[in-house]
């Protein structure tokens, strides 16, 4: 596969988690906590993945196991605090405070790998960070909502399981290193959910609970199922830095999507936030350094 295919998926992956938004906002709106959620979602994307691909699966090695299982952990602690974040602020807050991880990426790679990132990207990093302020404080009181900031424990989990899945995703099947990372997330959303109140009530019980039940149903198998397995064969070929940025189109397909669906406010900050994030985005998918070589040597051909 070539680099530019993985952009597309890593960006597919993006725009499906950004809709995404707008549904896990729509099912806690309705009764369901944000254990009940991950439950459900986690539960259908699990059982998804080990029936498509059950042979891969049952010929894997150990160490993709204790890779997965690794992985998980990251991964249900970023969607833990991210999701109980969201049942606490907006879908769009949520979204785009959630690109956080783009900042803390070149300092994770620096530390574990001792391998400084570019000036360009790092600056695209701020920048993302500029926007993500904009949208997430309450600069009339100079304040930021309790869901705000769980949402940011959670971009920081993320992080780290876009680092390490980077690198784990070049060594081992990513498909059978998706399946065990589901397996385990599901095995820590069970217990979380059990202490949480237990199982959705009444889910048949009118029109509007049967819809939140297929909306939770539907997000896990094309979320949790298809989103993942598309992160991580997009991860086997894409850098870990690029990877995070490409992946953070999620923060601006939720926003948009959710105030033009789901009636999220809308304001200049949130105008303003959506630019900087954007901006950060193209800005770290475009070298500057090529651009500039290319412009002058086709103005010297024409001098010729």
């Amino acid at each position: 596969m070539n680099k530019n295919l993985a952009r597309i998926i890593l960006i597919s992956a993006g725009f499906i988690w950004g809709f995404g938004f707008i549904v896990n906002k729509y099912i806690l709106d309705n009764g369901w906590n944000y254990s009940q959620l991950l439950f459900i979602r986690f539960l259908v994307a699990t059982i998804s993945i080990f029936i498509i691909f059950n042979k891969r699966i049952r010929n894997t090695d150990k160490e993709t196991i204790k890779a997965g299982f690794f992985l998980g952990i990251f991964l249900f602690l970023g969607y833990f605090f991210q999701t109980w974040g969201l049942a606490n602020t907006t879908a769009s807050n949520n979204a785009l405070i959630t690109a956080a991880y783009i900042f803390m990426m070149p300092i994770i790679i620096y530390i574990f790998d001792k391998k400084r990132v570019g000036n360009q990207t790092v600056i695209a990093g701020i920048i993302v960070m500029l926007g993500i302020s904009l949208i997430s404080v309450d600069f009339k009181e100079l304040t930021v909502a309790s869901g705000d900031i769980l949402t940011f424990i959670g971009a920081f989990f993320y992080a780290f399981h876009i680092f390490f899945l980077g690198k784990k995703a070049k060594q081992k099947d990513p498909y059978v290193l998706m399946a065990f990372q589901l397996l385990i997330f599901t095995v820590f959303a069970t217990i979380n959910m059990a202490f949480s109140g237990g199982l959705p009530k009444d889910v048949l019980s009118s029109s509007l609970n049967i819809k939140v039940l297929i909306a939770a149903i539907s997000i896990g198998f094309l979320g949790s199922f298809i989103g993942f397995v598309l992160q991580s064969v997009g991860q086997k070929y894409a850098n870990e830095a690029e990877a995070a940025i490409l992946i953070s189109t999620e923060s601006l397909f939720g926003p948009v999507l959710a105030i033009l669906f789901y009636n999220d406010p809308f304001n200049i900050y949130i105008l303003l936030g959506i630019i900087f994030v954007f901006f950060g985005i193209i800005l770290s998918e475009t070298d500057l350094k090529k651009m500039k070589s290319k412009r002058k040597n086709t103005q010297l051909k024409y001098e010729k």
